[in-house]
């Protein structure tokens, strides 16, 4: 059974952009902002996360208590996520709770009070949180890293911030970080499931969303790109587990790059799936990691690839022998064509997977919306990737020159445990 995406304009400010599909039971709307964590200025480090909580602890017309108890009635879920160059108000309810569940998410982006005593209750939160993320050995690795590569490129930020700049945010900081990234232009309405295309236009239009995005300002933090590694860099931190956690990682093409595909197939080859180089190497027929796995992030003007593995201090040195092993093979023995399809199939099939749920669905269109102001079809993105040949796979990784950076927590990191071996004998 087929779907209508369709694209409305008509609000002065905000795009609007839905996917009816009518044999769902659920709706999900999320409203997008092109603005992340990339987008702080100097005194905003965490802002645009600490604001996500914030605005949930009340609204000018409702508090906090109130939101959640007219969600759960529902049985729905509201929540939001940040990245780096967006956030995301989403909510995901019944069906027949549309209208109600829009409602409560448009107050809560429009109206949200970021008074003095929620965010000094939230900031606890967010510290909290930040704890949480210092003691998981792989986010940690992979924000080191991040920070590595990136160099002074705002992308290269933690998006949650640190103790010391989520302690330094007040309310008047954030109101105004959240005035500015609710711009014209840059706002998109999302929302998959069984959802009335005309109905959720009015719903929009009639709210509060518009007025509040017509008085936003039209500017943004100018954002400055670059401040890139252009060496090998090595960092970590000696964490007392027992455990020791790799992530090495390095620049690759930007979200338009003509790159783009090829450097997904690779990545996916190098450790995207069961039969990925990594997995059946490292863990297969080693037996040296439970966790390892390669990765991609694309953003505007740059990407990043980022390989993890981890395993118990004592195999440390094996682990990283075998990273370098499967890591240099991709030009020494460059990968096949039967590699290729499977990568291939790997990805496709995880669009495909992602169409029966509304929410993946609506971070489709909306994510497209904001990101290229069209909303490409499934079937293009799926020809994109299945276009991808062995040779457009072998050319990319061959051409690629930025350096890796490697982060390395566990006992005695960084330079420990087989660290520095693991960063030479991978860019060597």
């Amino acid at each position: 059974m087929g779907t209508t995406i369709r694209v409305d304009r008509s609000i002065p400010g905000i795009r609007v952009v839905t996917e009816d599909l009518p044999w769902c039971h659920t709706a999900a709307v999320g409203v997008w902002l092109a603005a992340g964590s990339a987008d702080e200025g100097p005194a905003e480090h965490g802002a645009a996360h600490f604001l996500e909580h914030v605005l949930f602890k009340r609204t000018t017309s409702a508090s906090g208590r109130e939101i959640s108890e007219r969600i759960d009635l529902l049985g729905g879920d509201l929540n939001a996520y940040t990245g780096r160059e967006h956030t995301c108000y989403h909510v995901h309810v019944p069906a027949e709770g549309l209208a109600t569940a829009v409602d409560l998410l448009v107050d809560v982006v429009a109206n949200g009070s970021c008074t003095p005593d929620d965010v000094e209750v939230e900031r606890d939160v967010v510290l909290d949180e930040l704890a949480g993320r210092a003691d998981d050995p792989e986010d940690l690795a992979c924000e080191l890293v991040t920070a590595e590569v990136l160099g002074d490129d705002p992308l290269g930020r933690s998006i949650i911030g640190t103790e010391e700049s989520v302690g330094e945010l007040d309310a008047d900081t954030l109101r105004t970080f959240h005035r500015r990234v609710l711009r014209a232009g840059e706002v998109v309405v999302a929302a998959a499931g069984r959802v009335d295309h005309d109905a959720l236009v009015r719903w929009i239009a009639d709210g509060p969303l518009p007025a509040v995005v017509a008085e936003g300002p039209t500017s943004r933090v100018v954002r400055t790109d670059g401040g890139w590694a252009a060496a090998p860099r090595l960092a970590g931190e000696d964490d007392d587990s027992e455990q020791v956690l790799f992530a090495l990682a390095r620049r690759t093409p930007a979200r338009d790059h003509a790159d783009r595909a090829a450097a997904q197939v690779a990545t996916a080859v190098l450790g995207g799936g069961l039969s990925s180089r990594l997995f059946q190497r490292v863990r297969e027929e080693l037996g040296l990691a439970y966790t390892v796995y390669a990765a991609l992030d694309q953003f505007r003007a740059t990407g990043l690839v980022t390989v993890v593995a981890g395993s118990p201090v004592e195999r440390a040195g094996a682990l990283g022998g075998a990273l370098t092993e499967v890591m240099r093979g991709m030009v020494s023995e460059p990968p096949t064509s039967d590699e290729v399809t499977r990568a291939v199939g790997h990805l496709t099939g995880s669009i495909r997977l992602g169409l029966d749920d509304p929410m993946s669905r609506m971070t489709r269109i909306g994510r497209h919306l904001l990101d290229r102001d069209t909303v490409v079809p499934v079937e293009d993105s799926v020809a994109r990737l299945t276009a991808v040949t062995r040779d457009d796979v072998v050319g990319y990784w061959a051409r690629e020159s930025a350096p890796w950076c490697l982060a390395a927590v566990g006992p005695g990191m960084p330079g420990g445990g087989g660290a520095a071996g693991l960063l030479d004998g991978v860019c060597g």
